[in-house]
């Protein structure tokens, strides 16, 4: 899947594209500042922090409607989330009081951007791509008293949750995603408890008060290994011909899962049509 462990961390590919950007960012643009202006501090610093902002303030206000109901989830930043326009203009405004002040240091500071988006993009082009992964043949038991196999749900769009009771971000996860299987009918959800007996996830479940049609105890974690899943939780994404689209680690937020079931729901929209 499209996520990379560095010793006991794990991290989408997105996500570590983003950090080692802003490293490098942060990196050239304080070695100009004790090498060519010392004023090229505190805009790096008055960038990031603008940057940042303006990415979370994009995606909310793209998806307001969602985060009306639940404003909280604002500054619920480990979910992921942001807006590449929203970079742009916090950019924009933090370049507005540099220019005025200086304008020959606009190309360093341009230097110290173009630094970050070349690491980004470059992390991107060489770990970013799922890979036409296909579902697996094994048959899996459900906690229902059937067994089922991932590859034999063609025809449908298909979201798998790999999760497990003792997972923090799982527990939170999962009422929000078992809602929004629940309201999208025409999406299989399958829910794939990682490594614990079928005892305990069903314990957990009715604890929890959760109603789930489709759960998996997957006992030997097949399904991480074969779609190489480093950490828990893990959302996957699945054309209707049974290969991946897309993937998540980590906590999933309603409007990236949102748009992610969009994305494997247009082929059937496009068919329909």
């Amino acid at each position: 899947m499209n996520a990379v462990s560095i010793g006991p961390l794990a991290f989408d590919v997105e996500r570590l594209a983003a950090i080692l950007g802003i490293g490098a960012f942060v990196a050239l643009a304080s070695l100009l500042s004790s090498r060519v202006d010392s004023r090229l501090g505190p805009w790096s610093t008055m960038t990031l922090v603008l940057g940042l902002i303006g990415a979370r303030a994009g995606h909310v206000l793209a998806h307001w409607e969602s985060f009306l109901a639940e404003p909280w989830r604002i500054l619920a930043f480990w979910q992921g989330g942001f807006s590449a326009t929203g970079v742009l203009v916090g950019i924009l405004i933090a370049a507005v009081p540099l220019l005025r002040r200086s304008s020959r240091l606009m190309p360093w500071a341009a230097g110290s951007l173009a630094a970050g988006a070349v690491a980004w993009f470059s992390i991107l082009a060489l770990l970013g791509s799922n890979g036409a992964i296909a579902a697996p043949d094994t048959r899996l038991a459900t906690l229902d008293g059937r067994s089922i196999a991932l590859s034999e749900r063609v025809g449908r769009p298909l979201v798998v949750n790999l999760w497990a009771s003792w997972c923090p971000p799982c527990r939170r996860e999962m009422p929000m995603m078992a809602e929004m299987a629940r309201r999208h009918p025409q999406i299989d959800f399958v829910f794939a408890n990682q490594g614990e007996a079928q005892e305990r996830v069903a314990d957990y479940l009715a604890d929890a008060g959760l109603a789930i049609d489709t759960v998996i105890a997957d006992r030997t974690s097949l399904l991480s290994r074969h779609y190489k899943a480093p950490g828990l939780p893990a959302t996957l994404f699945i054309h209707p011909d049974g290969t991946l689209a897309a993937s998540h680690l980590g906590e999933i937020s309603r409007e990236t899962l949102s748009e992610q079931i969009k994305r494997i729901s247009a082929p059937l929209a496009e068919k329909d049509i």
